[in-house]
């Protein structure tokens, strides 16, 4: 596949023209690595601080310039300029095929999907907090306009989506879905983990949403509605093991349902990647996962070591425009939610300050039990009306929420 990609993005008379959102970490890492592949180009950049936007990419080597209408886009594009911008309606006025959402934010990604979807635009994510919080509202306006939805291979959603989509195709039944992690603290600070986010060139909120399980459940979340599994408890299993090989024996005892679940190992020793707990349909083929060095079977563990984040969503683009295929979405009929949770005693009048934030952290639960608890992706700005304890689930009954579009469209019917 990737072969025919390259050869296909090697032979177009004109490059891909890509609109992207977010100028973060991953952003930034996007844009310089998409320079390396023949016939494709970041045009516009969508930033709420554009002049700060086009100063960070001349620092590191680009040419960039602050635009206000698409004939200014249309003649930086030809001089390799990235055009820059905080206007969304250039979303909709510049000609192009996609646009893809990097800020990680639920409340502005939701205006600049919409916009993109709006403007005929196939809508890419970098964003499972989007997806998760409003992605099947997004799906549906999509699918009504003949475009497509999707989160990327980079992230661990769309790793797992290509791990298991393999593990079919030889013949595997997936039981378990998982992401591997190294550290967890339900409690994390953005105080504690700042030192940890400046030695890694991330942002504190990014950094807490990572360590107290909120992004970890956003991403399980993503898969479960894709793949339509199931989990064994609210908040998953969670196995400490060393090695992920290990993942078959703890899982031993566990009935789990034909559809499979979502779940996570956890140990220091393990790899920041995805792996899948599997049965291959044939019991003849148990002669052969042992001359594989799979084991003695009948479960065997699969997995992909790492997840390159930045550097897959090259790939993501070229297959969704190529191919025509998305790589994971949240799905129209979505059956899981990730719930917020008060990190503290949390008191009536406080106003939350969402993902990656020291007041709340969200956790997996099934949308069937969690429909009156508030997403924590809607988490930000809402106002408490009660107090709530420590480690209760916060009902949407609880706040006041902000007006934005999230939360429009998240209680809106389409």
């Amino acid at each position: 596949m990737y072969q025919y990609l390259l050869k296909q993005l090697a032979q177009r008379k004109e490059p891909i023209d890509v609109i992207t959102s977010g100028l973060g970490f991953m952003g930034f890492g996007f844009i310089d690595g998409s320079f390396q592949l023949p016939n494709l180009r970041v045009a516009l950049v969508i930033s709420r601080r554009p002049s700060d936007s086009k100063e960070y990419l001349e620092k590191h080597g680009y040419k960039a310039a602050v635009v206000h209408t698409v004939s200014e886009i249309e003649t930086n594009k030809l001089k390799s300029i990235i055009s820059v911008s905080d206007n969304l309606e250039l979303i909709k006025d510049f000609k192009n095929e996609i646009l893809i959402e990097m800020t990680g934010t639920v409340a502005h990604g939701t205006e600049v999907a919409l916009k993109a979807l709006e403007s005929g635009k196939h809508l890419l994510t970098m964003n499972p907090e989007l997806q998760v919080t409003v992605g099947s509202q997004l799906k549906k306006i999509a699918d009504k306009k003949g475009l497509l939805i999707s989160d990327v291979y980079g992230d661990q959603p769309g790793s797992l989506s290509r791990l298991i989509g393999n593990a079919k195709m030889m013949g595997f039944k997936v039981l378990v879905a998982g992401n591997m992690k190294r550290y967890r603290d339900n409690y994390a600070t953005q105080q504690k983990m700042l030192p940890w986010a400046q030695d890694k060139g991330l942002a504190v909120r990014q950094t807490v949403s990572f360590t107290d399980g909120t992004k970890q459940a956003i991403e399980m979340n993503l898969v479960a509605n894709y793949f339509g599994m199931d989990i064994l408890k609210p908040g998953m299993k969670g196995v400490e093991i060393d090695d992920i090989k290990e993942a078959i024996e703890t899982f031993s005892e566990e009935n789990i349902p034909p559809q499979g679940i979502v779940d996570y190992g956890i140990g220091r020793k393990l790899f920041p990647g995805v792996f899948a707990l599997v049965e291959h349909t044939s019991p003849h083929q148990k002669k052969y996962m042992r001359y594989l060095g799979l084991g003695e079977g009948p479960r065997y563990t699969i997995f992909e070591p790492y997840h390159l984040c930045h550097l897959e969503v090259a790939t993501s683009i070229a297959e969704i425009l190529l191919l025509k295929q998305p790589i994971i979405n949240n799905s129209t009929d979505p059956i899981m939610r990730t719930v917020a949770y008060a990190k503290r005693n949390l008191k009536k009048g406080e106003m939350l300050d969402g993902i990656g934030g020291d007041l709340i952290r969200g956790d997996i639960c099934r949308e069937s039990e969690s429909k009156e608890y508030l997403p924590a992706g809607l988490a930000h700005g809402a106002k408490l009306l009660k107090d709530i304890p420590k480690d209760w689930k916060i009902k949407l009954s609880d706040v006041e929420l902000q007006k934005n579009k999230a939360t429009e469209l998240f209680f809106s019917v389409i």
